[in-house]
C-alpha cells in the first residue's frame, strides 16, 4: 500500500502526526497516547500496516 494512502487510513483512527525522525515518522494516538513509528518509503507492506495500526491502538500505561 502506498505510504499516503495508510497515512490517511490513520488519521481516520485517531493517529496523528507527532514529529519526524530521522528515517522514520513518528504518529500518535490522539485518545491511548500510544507513538507508532512509519517509515518514509513509498510502500507499505499490507501486514506491517496492519501492525503499525494494532500498536497504535494498544493502551500506553506510561
Amino acid at each position: 500500500m502506498k505510504r499516503e494512502a495508510f497515512i490517511k487510513i490513520l488519521e481516520q483512527n485517531g493517529v496523528l502526526f507527532f514529529k519526524h525522525g530521522s528515517e522514520h515518522d513518528i504518529y500518535q494516538n490522539k485518545e491511548t497516547g500510544k507513538k507508532v513509528t512509519v517509515p518514509r518509503h513509498g510502500e507499505i507492506d499490507n501486514i506491517f500496516a496492519k501492525k503499525i495500526l494494532s500498536q497504535s491502538k494498544e493502551f500506553n500505561t506510561k
